[in-house]
């Protein structure tokens, strides 16, 4: 049984006067979003995102290319709505998760590409590390120790990048995902900040204590300056500044695209959900309780006002999926193939949570018009719900901001 989550996206809403001003930065592209308070969709505006592989196993993209694209679609979206300032409640921004930028705090230029979460060139480094600190990592953090998350990868250029080095030393270097590297530039007096879903993939953030841990600094040998503050999903970041899109607006929320989809899912525990992206990823929110379930990593969520400490997760990455079906967009006999194939990956996956989910809630572009669901739904004998938009990423920024 497939159903679809309230509200329904309604092209010919009449926009309300607050309405949410949403980023939302991917891998493959940079979208912004205007919703109102009833959560349609007013405007959107979408520009792709080129990703470089140098070597085997290498995957960077351009921080400049993320930030100038950024500025683009949200200049965009604005100018098609068309209203003033007034009728914005809030800007708010999701993000690629891991992916890791470090920057001069005096002149704002990156030292290098972004290391995309994708790039597994640290990982003989981190298989020598998951060994002899594993298990003591993951009691503090809810992970492996895996390429996939940033803490290799700011020591991979910290060793490699000599102009790293030298600021460094300086103390003028700065470290941030995707979401700190744009608050930086876009919000007024270039504050360092994350939230706690974005820290919580770092490996180097306690999610227990909500800190950064020293025990976990010293592993990957960084020091703790260049690292942001740490807030809650839904808190006062900063003010959007004037030049951006012609007028400014308070920053009320920043999170990571995964626990963004999964709030708009809902925080209740047991509340399951999955998203068709770059790649297909599965939240299950747990509740206050720290669980390590492995296979799974165990990350941080909003709780339900988004506000105040946050609530723990399990999640996992079932495999590669937005490639994979643009391959076969244009030939429905391979789409419904590879959606069989798909829903058979998340049955697997499904079998490895905690809790038997009583519905699954997806989202993404593939799950819009295609068989996915119904397939999905036959396949995992769970009810599958579309969640109302297909940006469910998107959707839970606008709730965190609205809200």
């Amino acid at each position: 049984m497939v159903g679809k989550m309230s509200p329904k996206l309604s092209s010919n809403s009449s926009p309300s006067t607050k309405l949410a001003l949403v980023l939302d930065v991917g891998t493959t592209g940079v979208r912004a979003v205007v919703f109102d308070q009833g959560y349609n969709v007013i405007s959107r505006a979408y520009k792709k995102l080129k990703r470089s592989t140098p070597k085997l196993g290498w995957v960077e993209q351009s921080p400049l290319e993320i930030l100038n694209s950024s500025k683009l679609v949200l200049r965009q979206v604005v100018r098609k709505v068309g209203l003033p300032a007034k009728s914005y409640v809030g800007f708010g921004l999701t993000n690629q998760r891991e992916s890791s930028i470090l920057w001069d705090s005096h002149t704002g230029r990156s030292v290098y590409p972004s290391l995309v979460w994708q790039d597994s060139r640290t990982k003989g480094e981190c298989n020598k590390l998951e060994k002899k600190y594993g298990q003591d990592v993951r009691q503090k953090t809810g992970l492996a120790i895996d390429s996939y998350f940033s803490a290799s990868k700011i020591g991979w250029v910290l060793q490699n990048v000599p102009k790293a080095r030298s600021l460094l030393g300086q103390g003028r270097l700065r470290f941030g995902t995707v979401d700190s590297w744009l608050i930086w530039y876009l919000l007024e007096n270039n504050p360092h900040l994350t939230d706690y879903t974005n820290a919580s993939r770092t490996l180097l953030f306690n999610i227990k204590t909500l800190r950064w841990d020293k025990n976990l600094l010293d592993i990957f040998n960084i020091p703790k300056f260049v690292l942001p503050k740490v807030k809650a999903s839904r808190a006062s970041f900063g003010i959007l500044k004037k030049d951006v899109v012609g007028f400014t607006l308070p920053t009320v929320s920043v999170i990571g695209d995964q626990q963004a989809s999964s709030y708009a899912a809902g925080s209740k525990p047991g509340t399951t959900k999955v998203t068709f992206g770059t790649g297909a990823f599965a939240v299950q929110v747990l509740g206050k309780r720290f669980v390590i379930h492995k296979p799974l990593f165990t990350t941080l969520v909003p709780n339900q006002k988004g506000s105040g400490k946050p609530l723990y997760a399990v999640e996992g990455k079932i495999s590669d999926c937005g490639a994979r079906f643009e391959k076969v967009l244009k030939n429905p006999a391979a789409f419904r193939k590879l959606s069989h194939v798909m829903a058979l990956e998340v049955n697997t996956f499904m079998k490895l949570l905690p809790k038997k989910p009583k519905e699954l809630i997806v989202d993404g572009g593939v799950v819009r018009d295609g068989p996915l669901p119904d397939v999905l739904a036959k396949v995992t004998g769970i009810p599958v719900k579309k969640q109302a938009i297909p940006d469910g990423t998107a959707l839970g920024v606008a709730k965190l901001i609205i809200n």
